[in-house]
């Protein structure tokens, strides 16, 4: 399959695992608080991102989906963010305040190494995202 010349959109996906030492709640709870707050505080973030989305999952919901009998990776959750094009990701994560502020906060409950995809959308059902 041929990559669209020109996607409207490139979706970031960062694959997080919860630090061993945290719990579950502690992880959801400062990610959506505390890490989000930093991230909206960042002018270059707020600005050049389309979209920024969290997928929250926990024990039980991990525990349900084995139940498919497929395997289910043992992530607690994807930071989705949508952005023009590669070159605007790069200037985001290389801004020296995000990398000054962002990166260290992650080490309060992310384990690394965090799981990158890039991607885009072939919206076969729902809302298609305009150009």
């Amino acid at each position: 399959m041929a990559e669209p010349v020109n996607p409207p959109y490139v979706r970031v996906m960062l694959c997080l695992k919860k630090k061993d030492e945290v719990t579950d709640e502690f992880f959801h709870d400062y990610w959506k608080g505390n890490h989000v707050k930093l991230a909206l505080e960042n002018k270059k973030f707020v600005d050049k991102v389309i979209r920024y989305n969290q997928f929250h999952t926990s024990p039980n919901l991990k525990a349900a989906a084995r139940d498919f009998k497929i395997p289910v990776p043992e992530y607690d959750g994807i930071a989705e963010v949508w952005v023009k094009d590669l070159e605007t990701w790069k200037e985001i994560v290389t801004d020296p305040d995000f990398v000054r502020v962002i990166a260290p906060d992650e080490n309060h409950f992310i384990k690394a190494p965090i799981n990158i995809m890039l991607g885009y959308d072939n919206t076969v059902l729902g809302v298609k995202v305009p150009k």
